[in-house]
C-alpha cells in the first residue's frame, strides 16, 4: 500500500468534549487525544479513521458533518444502533442524538451526535451515487418522481419536513393514472413521515 502525501482530517465542532467524546466512544471509537485547556479537543478513532472535535461557542447554531465510507453500511448500522439502545434504552429517528433508519438495500444512513454533527456514512463503490441518481427519469409518473424526491429527501439529506411537502403536494395533485402500487406506497411514506415530525 503507498502512503499518502496529504491526510485530511475533518475538525466538527461541539458543546462540551467530555458529552462528544462519550457519545463517540459509546458508537465504537477509541478516545485517542482529550484535552481541556487552554481549549476543549478531542479525538475518536475507529479502524484508522479519526474524527477530531473542538469546543466552539455557539456551535449549536450551524450545520457541520463528514462522511464516512465503509464495506458493510449495514453492519455499521447495526452496530451503531446496537450502541444507542445500550446507552439511551432506545433507537432514536429524531432529536438529538439519533441515527436514520436502515431501510433494506439502501446504501447510507445519517448519525447524529450529541453536539448536532451529522455524519453521514457512506457504503463504498456506486451504487449510492446509481441510487441517488435514479431519483430522476424522465420515465418516472409525476407520482413516482415526487415519491422519488420525498425519498431523497428523507433517506440522503434528513429534511423531514420537504420530503413531507413534497408527498403531500403529490397525493394532492395525484389521479386515477397513478397506480394503486404507487398510490398506496406514498401515502406509506407520508405517514412515516408524519410519524417522524
Amino acid at each position: 500500500m503507498e502512503e499518502k502525501d496529504w491526510t485530511t482530517v475533518p475538525v466538527l465542532p461541539c458543546k462540551a468534549i467530555g458529552d462528544t467524546l462519550e457519545f463517540w466512544e459509546n458508537m465504537g471509537f477509541t478516545i485517542t487525544y482529550r484535552q481541556d485547556r487552554p481549549y476543549q479537543y478531542g479525538v475518536v478513532e475507529r479502524n484508522g479513521h479519526q474524527l477530531h472535535f473542538v469546543r466552539v461557542k455557539g456551535a449549536e447554531k450551524g450545520y457541520t458533518g463528514c462522511l464516512i465510507m465503509v464495506q458493510d453500511v449495514g453492519q455499521v448500522h447495526a452496530d451503531f444502533s446496537n450502541a444507542l439502545k445500550a446507552q439511551l434504552g432506545k433507537v432514536p429517528n429524531t432529536g438529538v442524538p439519533r441515527i436514520s433508519r436502515m431501510r433494506p438495500g439502501q446504501s447510507r444512513f445519517t448519525i447524529t451526535d450529541v453536539s448536532e454533527n451529522a455524519v453521514i456514512v457512506i457504503q463504498i463503490g456506486e451504487k449510492d451515487q446509481v441510487e441517488y441518481e435514479d431519483a430522476d427519469p424522465a420515465t418516472l409518473t409525476p407520482l413516482q418522481k415526487a415519491i422519488s424526491l420525498a425519498l431523497r429527501l428523507r433517506d440522503f439529506k434528513e429534511d423531514f419536513p420537504a420530503a413531507l411537502k413534497v408527498i403531500n403536494m403529490a397525493i394532492a395533485k395525484m389521479d386515477d393514472r397513478e397506480s394503486e402500487v404507487d398510490q398506496a406506497r406514498a401515502a406509506d411514506i407520508r405517514r412515516s413521515l408524519q410519524n417522524l415530525l
